[in-house]
């Protein structure tokens, strides 16, 4: 009986390694196949947004969102908190939920006021 568990075990652990490889959770995939962006939901509470963009600013470098930067216009909190959201879903694979959201709409479509 025991002989019978090894190859039962390997099988089990093939499939879920090929299940997990080809899962469309983000937060499963490796960050090459990552799609659309992680933008700041406009409902949540913006002084949680400014908690983890100070969060995330102390973990990652954010000079392009601070003035002269290439991604500091527009000037907003929601503009700033999407780029930092983004940039954590690129590097490391996770959307905050309870502040961020998955769009495939470009953010910078998103931004522009026309």
């Amino acid at each position: 009986m025991a002989n019978n568990i090894l190859p039962i075990f390997l099988l089990s652990f093939i499939l879920s390694v090929a299940l997990c490889s080809c899962s469309g959770d983000p937060a499963v995939r490796g960050k090459k196949f990552l799609d659309g962006w992680c933008v700041a939901n406009r409902a949540a509470e913006p002084y949680e947004l400014q908690a983890f963009l100070d969060y995330g600013c102390h973990e990652l470098d954010c000079s392009p969102i601070l003035p002269g930067g290439g991604c500091y216009e527009p000037n907003t909190l929601w503009a700033h908190s999407s780029w930092i959201l983004d940039k954590f879903y690129r590097d490391g694979g996770f959307c905050k939920e309870d502040l961020g959201y998955i769009t495939k709409v470009n953010p910078c479509k998103l931004f522009s006021p026309y």
